[in-house]
């Protein structure tokens, strides 16, 4: 869902929710709802009637399913943050405001934007909140794109002279108000080389070139386990072991030579054919498949290569990267452990008595489980949205990466 956003006046901006998509599906239990209301004032027949029960339990249904559709249809939310009373507006309404809520923004130091991930019924989130000094944000408003809520956090941040928060990956930035809409690669020319070139593990799995004017590193994926193929050449030995036998008990039986021709056909194709061709395909993508990343002051250009054929390419100008973080197994977990001590303090912000910390035993999972995730690899943000390569590489080698793809950004070639 996009936030509708928009500056109403020079001292303001207004965020609109709501409408849109969920009008569109709460139109079906709007509809719904009011002919249950007709046919239970009797203005609409109906072909049965049904018994007591369930002519008595129609005027509830159609109530609640007309409520529910009315919210989703005419429901909305106005968030309006004012610049010069240094205010923050929230009402609800339907159609028009109803009700509303008024917020001074004297306990709020920034204006931050985080990654709320989301399961099989929703989708990933971006919120928009003010960042308390103390206890809970205050949130504005939440799109599924990461580039509008950034745009929409930015807006805010210069209005409320505020500072920018990203807090989407592993490692939170905070930037002026000033370098919020900046380019990453003018960031990093006005900052200068703050790093040296971090060296490359002896380990490493991928290959880092120089190319010209560029930076060229071809990431493989990772290794097949024998134990797989293993498991997959098992049908293969079982075709090969049962078939003679079966041909030979299908010539004793006299069998029909149709019907023996397609049940070992059948067999052949499915146990051994398949399988086979699935361990060669397994084999040419180990060996092939690839992302190969292309990095030049120019900006990124990220390519698959599979087994048979490479994707296409996907470009991402340097004027629109704003920045590239990285994401390791250490660095998931220190996220994890500081996201739930946020939560902790937030949740017994008013309780003295209770610890606002994580107890050893927590930490110890935390420190197990980390051991079992995968990096995250390289992610690049963008106007567009986030871009991620690298999954699944060293912790090491993830921190490797990140530095040459900065460096090459900037024009630092080294390897």
């Amino acid at each position: 869902m996009r936030p509708s956003f928009r500056h109403i006046a020079a001292d303001r901006i207004e965020v609109r929710q709501g409408g849109g998509c969920l009008a569109l599906f709460g139109l079906p239990f709007f509809g719904a709802g009011v002919f249950m209301l007709l046919s239970a004032l009797g203005v609409v027949s109906m072909s049965n009637d049904g018994n007591a029960a369930e002519r008595l339990a129609l005027p509830f249904m159609g109530v609640l399913f007309t409520a529910v559709g009315g919210v989703l249809c005419c429901g909305r939310a106005w968030t309006v943050v004012d610049g010069t009373r240094r205010e923050v507006i929230t009402q609800w309404g339907l159609l028009v405001p109803m009700h509303a809520d008024r917020r001074m923004v004297d306990d709020y130091t920034a204006v931050v934007v985080e990654f709320v991930r989301g399961d099989s019924d929703t989708a990933d989130k971006f919120p928009v909140s003010l960042k308390a000094k103390a206890g809970k944000n205050l949130q504005l408003c939440s799109s599924t794109e990461y580039g509008d809520s950034r745009t929409c956090a930015t807006a805010v941040a210069e209005l409320l002279r505020f500072d920018f928060e990203d807090a989407t990956t592993d490692h939170p930035v905070r930037l002026s108000v000033g370098q919020a809409a900046m380019p990453l690669q003018q960031r990093l020319q006005m900052e200068g080389p703050r790093i040296g070139p971090s060296e490359r593990p002896a380990d490493a799995r991928s290959d880092v070139s120089r190319d010209r004017d560029s930076v060229r590193i071809t990431i493989p994926i990772a290794r097949t386990h024998p134990a797989w193929i293993v498991i997959t050449l098992i049908p293969i030995v079982f075709v090969a072991w049962f078939v003679g036998p079966l041909s030979q008990f299908f010539g004793r039986s006299r069998t029909p030579d149709p019907i023996a021709w397609v049940f070992l056909g059948f067999l052949t194709l499915f146990f051994g054919v398949l399988p086979a061709m699935t361990v060669i395909n397994g084999l040419l993508r180990e060996r092939r498949r690839a992302t190969i990343v292309t990095v030049s002051t120019s900006g990124i250009r990220v390519q698959e290569r599979g087994a048979w054929r490479s994707g296409p390419v996907k470009t991402l100008a340097a004027a629109e990267i704003l920045d590239i973080d990285f994401s390791t197994s250490a660095s998931l977990a220190t996220s994890a452990r500081q996201a739930a001590e946020q939560q902790a303090r937030s949740s017994w912000s008013g309780s003295k008595s209770r610890s606002r910390e994580i107890g050893p035993g927590t930490e110890r999972l935390v420190a197990a489980l980390s051991q079992l995730v995968k990096s995250g690899g390289i992610i690049v943000k963008t106007k567009n949205g986030l871009t991620t390569f690298g999954q699944g590489l060293a912790d090491d080698e993830v921190r490797y990466l990140h530095s040459v793809v900065r460096r090459a950004l900037t024009g630092d070639q080294a390897v």
